[in-house]
C-alpha cells in the first residue's frame, strides 16, 4: 500500500473511532448540524430530494437510497467512507468540504430514504 492510501485508511479509522468513543460529544455537535441542508447543498446534484438518482446521477450510476436491498446490505461505516473518499471518476470525496461530524450527520438522512 502506498503512503497516501495508508494515511486515508488510517484517517477514516481514527474518525470512526472518535465517533464511537465520544458519542455524547458527536451527538451534541451533530444536533447543531442541519443535515438536510447539507444533503441539499452537496448531494442533490446526483441524488434528488427523495433519495433517487437524478438524470445526472444516473449517468454516474448513482446509488438509489430508496433501494431497501442496498440499505440492508450497506453499513453506516461504508456510507461514511463513500462520502469521505468518493469514487474515482464517479463521486468526488467530501473529506475536505465536510467535517467528520457533518459526514456522520448525513447517514441518518440517507437511511431515512428507505422508510419513504
Amino acid at each position: 500500500m502506498d503512503k497516501r492510501r495508508i494515511f486515508k485508511v488510517t484517517s477514516v479509522v481514527v474518525a470512526l473511532n472518535a465517533i464511537a468513543c465520544f458519542p455524547a460529544i458527536s451527538m451534541t455537535k451533530a444536533a447543531k448540524i442541519d443535515a438536510m441542508k447539507l444533503y441539499n447543498k452537496h448531494c442533490s446534484a446526483c441524488h434528488d430530494k427523495k433519495g433517487k438518482p437524478t438524470d445526472f446521477g444516473k449517468e454516474l450510476e448513482t446509488t438509489d437510497f430508496t433501494d431497501k436491498n442496498w440499505q440492508s446490505n450497506t453499513s453506516d461505516e461504508k456510507i461514511i467512507k463513500q462520502i469521505t473518499d468518493g469514487t474515482n471518476e464517479k463521486m468526488m470525496p467530501f473529506k475536505e468540504k465536510l467535517s467528520v461530524n457533518e459526514i456522520g450527520a448525513l447517514v441518518p438522512v440517507i437511511r431515512n430514504f428507505a422508510k419513504k
